[in-house]
């Protein structure tokens, strides 16, 4: 085993702790680090260059601008006996790939308290059975990297895996808990495949902005804030097979998102789904069990829900500010409330007044230029159908009651058959709530419902 350093005599003076020199140092050739190396001030491992860290060293950067640039290619080769462990001051620099070599791979390494552990343009490596712990980001993919990110350990970070810029990843079988901001974040462009992934105390787990082209599939999320967030992602991502269990909110859908989200497990969650502001997801084949809201639409929000099992939640199906998803063939068993309608669920007021006006005074106020706002609905019905769908034991009262019935599964404008918005500022007078259009119903439950495996 052998050292490269431009100082022999230090390595003496420190006991076997190789020290790197205050001013920046270029590693040409083949180097090897092991031991204990400080890093006095910043390295530079250049094309052609590789720098090899052996197993059970400690490198121990001295200040946080001691950072280790790779235009060559990094071998870190930690085990699971003797971890290369990164020990820096808090805001280190970490180690930075610059449209390096391909082929580097870190392996088995400790990273704590970096702004940035790992950061990327236009390099793509592996980083495998590691952690990163209390990192503002621990990895940051700044344009065009498509790195192997397996079986890791993200703890307590500000952002786990920042996807940027065209990035395209491919992240699995690693445990994210307990992000102050977001476990993995991305947007501009990036995509990818997020699987086996395990999401647990999480601020947000998957944060979408824009298009995502990738699967989220085969994850577990836990006691999340909220698991999945996506904005603007339109048709995309895919997200299936996962199971979402205590989440405050499993998966939020906000301003023209609306992914595939079909074959999953929703547990006793706060809201299962929560859709907003032109929401409007494909909801297939998923179980809805115990939740307190199982879907929630809000602001126009129009998913297709189709083939669904709902089992046990308090609310079913919540509808609010001229939202008329579309729902059919799905079994409704158990729930307390089936069907409620929110007091702005009124085709009534938009008619006569209107929330267009409001929409672009927003828009004004936001300076925005979304050109999917040319997109927003602007006529309603003032029935939310529900029909062609299997309501449980409810069946036979629907009979009793017949398709004019008011029972108590629904909640609509036989309970509150006005409403006024004055107060809110949304103008003066009374309007009539929406009804719920119920009838014909299914005699029995709807056959492969619910999804296909078990997460």
């Amino acid at each position: 085993m052998w050292h490269r350093s431009i100082n022999l005599l230090l390595l003496l003076v420190l006991g076997g702790a190789l020290a790197l020199p205050a001013a920046a140092q270029t590693l040409t050739g083949k180097t090897r680090w092991s031991g204990v190396v400080k890093l006095q001030a910043a390295a530079d491992v250049p094309r052609g260059a590789t720098l090899t860290i052996a197993a059970g060293t400690r490198v121990l950067p001295q200040t946080a601008d001691a950072a280790i640039t790779i235009t060559g290619k990094l071998l870190v080769e930690g085990t699971q006996a003797a971890p290369v462990v990164f020990a820096a001051p808090q805001g280190w620099r970490g180690i930075q790939f610059v449209e390096g070599e391909d082929g580097s791979r870190i392996r088995h390494a400790r990273f704590s308290g970096a702004a940035t552990a790992l950061s990327t343009i236009d390099t793509d490596f592996t980083v495998a059975n590691s952690e990163f712990t209390g990192c503002d980001f621990a990895i940051k993919l700044e344009r065009e990297a498509n790195p192997l990110i397996e079986s890791n350990v993200f703890a307590d970070n500000g952002t786990g895996v920042a996807n940027e810029m065209k990035s395209a990843p491919t992240i699995r079988n690693n445990r994210f808990s307990g992000h102050k901001k977001s476990a993995i974040f991305a947007s501009h462009g990036s995509r990818g495949p997020i699987t086996g992934n395990r999401f647990v105390a999480n601020q947000q787990g998957i944060t979408l902005i824009q298009r995502y082209e990738g699967q989220i599939a085969d994850n577990q999320f836990n006691a999340n804030e909220t698991a999945i967030f996506c904005n603007q992602t339109q048709d995309t991502p895919r997200i299936e097979r996962n199971r979402f269990e205590k989440n405050r909110v499993a998966v939020a859908n906000l301003s023209f998102a609306y992914p595939l989200i079909e074959h999953n497990h929703f547990l006793d969650n706060g809201t299962a789904l929560h859709n907003d502001q032109y929401g409007a997801p494909k909801v297939e084949r998923n179980l809805f069990r115990g939740n307190d809201t199982a879907l929630y639409n809000y602001r126009k929000s129009n998913p297709v829900v189709r083939l669904n099992r709902f089992e046990g939640n308090q609310v079913a199906l919540f509808c609010d500010f001229s939202s008329y998803p579309e729902v059919k063939k799905n079994n409704f068993v158990d729930n307390p409330m089936a069907v409620k309608l929110g007091i702005y669920q009124s085709a009534d007021w938009e008619k006569r007044s209107g929330s267009k006006p409001l929409m672009q005074q927003e828009a004004a106020a936001r300076q925005t230029k979304n050109p999917l706002l040319a997109n927003a609905p602007t006529e309603f019905a003032d029935v939310v159908d529900v029909s062609g769908n299997y309501w449980g034991k409810e069946t036979a009262q629907l009979k009793a009651a017949g398709d004019k019935g008011n029972l108590a599964i629904f909640h609509d404008r036989h309970d509150q058959p006005e409403v006024s918005y004055e107060a809110a500022g949304y103008g003066p007078g009374n309007f009539r709530l929406d009804r719920i259009h119920f009838a014909p119903w299914l005699n029995e439950p709807v056959a492969g419902s619910g999804p296909a495996d078990k997460p």
